[in-house]
């Protein structure tokens, strides 16, 4: 296990000792599949993309948003994502979210939206050239949250330089997400 996974599952920790004081915050893990860039492959190569990331909800007065069920949120994650031609990857996110909600007995349906800043340790994966390390994250988001506390739900999210650098791959991941809310 390395040394940045296990300082993040120490942060987890912390974060959840003091849950009391961070009422709709919580915790997501995303588990999705990166495909490769080009096509002509003998066999099919893609990676799978990991993220975990806490989820920092602003409690707000009655405001705009909160007058349209929109919710603020702040995710610090991690991610890791598995490198088919080269070592894997490993990074971090800074992305304000967007949250619109449907609220009903104990299903709340959502959809979020959000962009923020990324940092990956290569800026080479498999058959891209990223350009540089640090990404924009576009993330785009629809599930459920079962009880209050279970989401449950899909997730698109696109990385890519916004052609601050010569070259711009980009990549995308798709994939499932389930997060705990206290």
């Amino acid at each position: 296990m390395n040394k940045t996974f296990r300082a993040l599952c120490v942060f987890i920790f912390l974060v959840l000792l003091s849950a009391n004081s961070l009422s709709d915050s919580g915790i997501t893990y995303t588990q999705g599949e990166i495909n490769p860039r080009w096509d002509g492959w003998q066999e099919s190569h893609s990676g799978t993309a990991y993220r975990l990331a806490y989820v920092h909800n602003f409690e707000m007065d009655d405001n705009f948003l909160t007058k349209h069920n929109i919710d603020f949120n702040l995710e610090f994650a991690y991610h890791h994502w598995q490198d088919f031609l080269y070592s894997d990857k490993n990074g971090g996110s800074v992305t304000p979210i967007l949250k619109y909600q449907l609220h009903f007995d104990q299903l709340t349906l959502f959809l979020e939206a959000g962009i923020g800043v990324t940092y990956i340790n290569s800026q080479f994966y498999a058959d891209r050239d990223m350009g540089s390390k640090w990404q924009f994250e576009d993330k785009l988001g629809v599930g459920v949250i079962l009880f209050k506390h279970h989401q449950i739900g899909f997730s698109f999210i696109h990385y890519s330089n916004a052609n601050f650098s010569n070259t711009n791959d980009g990549l995308n991941a798709i994939g499932f997400n389930y997060g705990y809310f206290w």
